[in-house]
């Protein structure tokens, strides 16, 4: 045994809130080895999975990233992934196949799923879900719009308020609102949305949520029109409403690190920073891969992989690591065309050709998902439109590369499913020569092998308990242990 950590928590009552980091050690120069989280993600359309866990060592010197194609989704030009119940789904958004499906890592092929209802959450001993106007928990309705109260739109749970988007686009004129509702699963058995609390938004647009995200008590929504708006508990603000209507601003990612909240967005591909009262850019955060435009771009989606920041950036489909000091290229998901700073998106000049949008064959990464212990990446095209013959710029194989879906990784990870426990629960982290392993309550919840010269020079120095980077812990600890290889 190198190290054992145990760590006795209660979460408390669930109210959708994002749990954060359990613990983080630092070596005798400061530089952090090891912690465990749960990760607070909103990507595009999904949240991360509220009950996995993820526990990571960082060597002194980055192993080799592994990158291993899977088999596809479907025949659409783009998928998304999410995760949920220890599992990993895949869809696509405005393609022609309507079908979820997930992975079956035993046969290692994508099956449908028609039983599981897409992007569902855990609260509590119960799953919470939103679908065609209506809200379950427990399979019990709690909301359903009837036919004088709107569209709803996309959905979040934190801090015990229900975030709907209401919008009413056959109304004159346009209606477009978020609405924070009370809520909590051992409260009122429905959601009343007349207690909500509503934010009017520009509706001169067709508008949608595209990522939501928390800090503290702080729950922010931001929208393909330019607004990103925070909801404290009793009043909404707008944090950013774009100035100039005619210049894109959208925040397509949201993502809990450190003390902050960071939020991925278009057109520079950078990072913003909520601090609990303002939003700040980063500048360079993450920086443009040499060799292509700095216009346009996008940061679409964000994770938190083996203690690292990563973040996947249209239109070069490239993944961004951040190591707590520096940024590096950790790889580019297409290998096609050539790198080009003379146009700002990859076969601008063969879509003008065909009178399409400029854009459409640009390279998106859509979904980074950390499982286990690899990192699940997929792409897509502009849209999930899948390819026609009159795309006879892109070879086969070259057209198969939008919708692909990979997996990453290297060693020093493990994301493990836990199970929801009202009171007190005990996690252990373990570390041995050649192996890395998770337990809740004595039960081994996964494991995951590792190389002596990755745990050899492995010395804790100091552990910060409750902070690190999933962000500040959500609940109390209990009681905390440690046990060190004596030298």
């Amino acid at each position: 045994m190198i190290f054992k950590i145990s760590v006795r928590v209660d979460l408390g009552r669930d109210l959708g809130q994002n749990f954060g980091s359990l613990f983080e050690a630092t070596d005798s120069q400061g530089r952090v080895i090891a912690g465990a989280g749960f990760l607070g993600a909103f990507n595009t359309e999904s949240r991360s999975d509220r009950r996995v866990l993820n526990f990571f060592i960082k060597p002194g010197k980055q192993p080799e990233t592994q990158v291993e194609r899977l088999p596809r989704a479907n025949d659409d030009g783009g998928v998304y992934l999410h995760a949920f119940d220890d599992k990993t789904f895949a869809r696509s958004r405005g393609g022609k196949d309507p079908h979820l499906r997930v992975w079956d890592p035993k046969a290692r092929n994508w099956v449908i799923d028609e039983a599981t209802l897409p992007l569902s959450i855990h609260v509590g001993d119960g799953v919470l879900t939103s679908t065609s106007g209506r809200v379950t928990y427990r399979d019990r309705t709690l909301l359903e719009l009837g036919p004088d109260q709107g569209i709803l739109g996309e959905t979040y749970y934190a801090n015990g308020c229900f975030i709907l988007h209401q919008r009413f686009p056959d109304s004159t004129p346009k209606i477009d609102r978020l609405v924070a509702c009370p809520w909590t699963p051992d409260g009122p058995s429905k959601i009343d949305l007349a207690q909500g609390r509503v934010q009017e938004m520009d509706a001169s647009h067709p508008m949608v949520v595209y990522a939501y995200g928390q800090l503290g008590q702080d729950i922010l929504a931001a929208t393909n029109t330019g607004g990103v708006y925070a909801f404290d508990g009793e009043r909404w603000r707008i944090l950013y409403e774009r100035p100039d209507k005619n210049v894109s601003f959208q925040v397509y990612s949201m993502i809990n690190y450190y003390d902050r909240l960071l939020l991925g967005q278009y057109p520079t591909g950078e990072l913003y920073e909520f601090d609990g009262k303002e939003l700040i850019l980063h500048k360079g955060w993450p920086p443009v891969m040499p060799g292509v435009s700095g216009r346009a771009r996008e940061a679409q989606t964000t994770a938190i992989y083996g203690g690292d920041l990563y973040v996947g950036v249209w239109p070069w489909a490239e993944v961004w690591r951040y190591d707590g000091a520096d940024w590096s290229l950790a790889h580019r998901m297409f290998t096609h065309p050539e790198l080009t700073d003379a146009v700002t998106h990859p076969y601008e000049a063969e879509c003008t050709k065909l009178e399409i949008v400029l854009n459409q064959w640009g390279q998106r990464v859509t979904s980074m998902i950390p499982s286990g212990d690899a990192l699940y990446v997929s792409t897509s095209a502009k849209g999930s439109a899948p390819y026609e013959p009159r795309f006879g710029f892109l070879t086969d194989e070259q057209q198969k590369d939008y919708g692909a879906i990979y997996r990453l990784a290297r060693p020093g990870h493990l994301s493990v499913h836990t199970d929801w426990k009202a009171g007190p629960t005990t996690f252990e982290w373990t570390i041995t020569q050649d192996q890395m392993r998770v337990s809740q309550d004595g039960r081994l919840l996964g494991s995951a092998p590792v190389s002596p010269d990755l745990t050899e020079r492995l010395a804790l120095k100091e552990i910060s308990w409750g902070k690190g980077v999933y962000g500040g812990f959500r609940g109390e600890i209990v009681e905390k242990t440690i046990q060190r290889e004596e030298k």
